[in-house]
């Protein structure tokens, strides 16, 4: 599959007012707070996520790091939340990635105007938005990402370039290294 997704960060004040916003117009697809474990590779993500809302896990293969671009190609494997630690335990050994970043993620998922917008936060990137799409067609992505775009903008969202992006990831990339 292919996912289209921009993402932004939001002030406590935008996200309060964006989640009223959404229970009010938008259609409702719950909690999905998550744990998650990145495995970052030099061209690629890898990660393992426990969907505590959900009960269950899963791994997700994204075929570049974030801030590469808006679409990617992304593969994904679902498995009982019971195994969760077996499948880190396991790509902690085997993954050999020269990178792992640990966090827990509170998430609550909507669907508007034929996208889908995840209201979350984490430790690493505070308050913030991601809007997306997913497709299996190349063709279809370009007007997807248009798609995305007149959501935002209906919004007042500004999403991330995918420079900005990089630079935040690196960032917390780096910090994490620190640790």
């Amino acid at each position: 599959m292919i996912e289209i997704e921009k993402r932004g960060l939001l002030t406590l004040e935008k996200y309060n007012e964006l989640l009223s916003f959404l229970d009010k117009n938008a259609e409702s697809l719950g909690e999905d707070d998550k744990d998650v474990v990145y495995y970052i590779y030099s061209n690629k993500l890898l990660k393992v996520v426990n969907n505590l809302s959900k009960k269950n896990a899963k791994v997700s293969l994204k075929m570049n790091k974030l801030g590469d671009g808006a679409s990617t190609f992304e593969t994904e494997v679902v498995f009982s939340s019971d195994d969760f630690e077996k499948m880190k335990y396991i790509f902690d050994i085997v993954g050999q990635s020269p990178q792992t970043i640990e966090g827990g993620q509170k998430r609550k998922n909507y669907f508007y105007q034929g996208c889908e917008i995840a209201m979350k936060w984490s430790k690493d990137y505070g308050y913030h938005f991601e809007i997306e799409k997913v497709t299996e067609n190349k063709e279809d992505v370009i007007r997807m990402e248009q798609d995305i775009s007149n959501v935002a903008n209906e919004l007042g969202l500004s999403p991330m370039t995918d420079e900005e992006i990089k630079n935040f990831q690196r960032k917390i990339e780096s910090e994490a290294l620190r640790k």
